[in-house]
């Protein structure tokens, strides 16, 4: 019963705000502005998205940026990444706070996605950010939000999955015969 109730509130809130979805892509490579949300609560998985932000952006010319959601109740004064954690939710779901605000504020060409599964605060963000293309493993409802959606086949490791993703944007991004 609590939790039909939450799902209804968070809804209710989560339309409310309404999207600032931007749907009008012209490609992947152009794309200059890049948006990783992930589940940071492993220091590895943090690890490896700041190597998968420095592979992204080689040249400098593309800003990258990335928020990680930490599963604990720790005060993140102190840490040097964007983050927000349980303190940053609402009992529904719906996380808030100044990181939230700064990230659902922007515009973004390209959002990766980086959780095993769809959490409502994922989905407030992803359903919220202004992006123009959104890239996500096949979890629950992926279809509502992603335009690339990449089978991970249950894979866990957040390495593994990047690999998966790029491997995906190498094959949609391959110019056709017709086209060359």
């Amino acid at each position: 019963m609590l939790e039909s109730i939450k799902n209804w509130v968070f809804y209710r809130e989560y339309h409310a705000v309404g999207s600032r979805r931007k749907r009008n892509v012209s490609g992947v490579n152009p794309e200059r502005t890049f948006f990783i949300l992930f589940d940071g609560t492993s220091e590895e998985d943090r690890k490896t998205v700041h190597r998968f932000k420095k592979m992204i952006n080689k040249d400098g010319s593309r800003d990258v940026k990335s928020l990680a959601f930490v599963d604990n109740n720790l005060p993140l004064d102190n840490v040097d990444y964007a983050a927000y954690n349980r303190k940053n939710l609402k009992w529904y779901g719906v996380p808030f706070g100044p990181k939230i605000d700064e990230y659902l504020g922007m515009d973004f060409d390209v959002m990766i996605v980086l959780c095993n599964s769809m959490q409502p605060h994922f989905e407030y963000i992803i359903g919220l950010t202004a992006a123009s293309f959104i890239i996500g493993p096949a979890i629950e409802r992926a279809e509502a939000y992603f335009d690339l959606i990449v089978d991970t086949a249950g894979e866990t490791g957040l390495e593994t999955i990047i690999k998966k993703m790029i491997a995906a944007v190498d094959l949609v991004s391959v110019k056709s015969p017709a086209r060359q």
